[in-house]
């Protein structure tokens, strides 16, 4: 967002609108590569926490029968924190292409 403040200040201070639009579109840029690394870790996150930690936490006898579906609620959440980063990563690039069109 700092990227965003400082654009239209640079490209006054320059007296270039290139070099505002480029600013631009390297933000937007920058903020498609972070929505594209959330969506990326969404399937880890998922294979870590539901296909690794949650067989090891049973067949380890770290947890009883009766704790794991507490278990599956925590890391399901773990789960949910990734998807909701990434669809607020989504909101906030719809919304700065909005203010720049």
């Amino acid at each position: 967002s700092v990227f965003f403040i400082a654009a239209p200040v640079l490209a006054i201070a320059l007296r270039a609108p290139v070099a505002m639009f480029a600013m631009a579109l390297i933000g937007i840029g920058l903020l498609a590569i972070r929505v594209l690394v959330h969506l990326v870790t969404l399937p880890v996150e998922y294979d870590a926490s539901f296909n690794k930690a949650l067989p090891i936490l049973r067949e380890g006898g770290y947890l009883g029968d009766e704790d794991l579906a507490g278990a599956r609620s925590v890391l399901k959440a773990a789960a949910l924190t990734y998807v909701a980063a990434a669809l607020m990563g989504l909101l906030n690039l719809a919304r700065w292409i909005r203010v720049l069109r």
